[in-house]
């Protein structure tokens, strides 16, 4: 059925963004790291590195971090909303404008979830959801 293989590409989509953005902040952290032990080996003996500035830093480290990890787990609700609202629309009446201008009406038969494009299977048709002007129950 058409809803286990949207909900396999959103488990792909999640899983491909949270590897990279797990990447990603391994090497802000890396970077931090070689930056604050470049700041320790070469700082004035006679004015060192205050401890509160230190702290300081290294509490800014740990917000970038957590606000990563919430725009991650936000991306991921947007994303399941997203399915959950096409998925919603499978076996219903549609109307949809064609960036041609030929409007098209029926069933839709499926969906793609595509985080920047989501689009349904309106007979042999493909529809981006931001073209679809009604939508009818059966």
């Amino acid at each position: 059925m058409q809803v286990n293989n949207v909900l396999s590409a959103y488990q792909v989509t999640a899983n491909n963004t949270a590897n990279a953005n797990q990447a990603s902040n391994e090497l802000d952290s890396g970077q931090f790291m070689q930056i604050l032990l470049a700041q320790l080996t070469h700082q004035n003996p006679l004015e060192p590195m205050d401890n509160a500035e230190m702290m300081s830093q290294f509490s800014q480290l740990n917000s970038l971090q957590e606000l990563r990890g919430i725009n991650t787990s936000m991306e991921s609700v947007s994303v399941t909303s997203q399915t959950t609202y096409l998925t919603s629309l499978v076996g219903k009446t549609v109307k949809a404008s064609r960036a041609d201008g030929k409007v098209i009406e029926g069933v839709v038969e499926g969906v793609a979830t595509d985080v920047e494009n989501p689009q349904v299977l309106v007979g042999d048709e493909v529809v981006d959801l931001i073209d679809i002007l009604e939508i009818k129950a059966d």
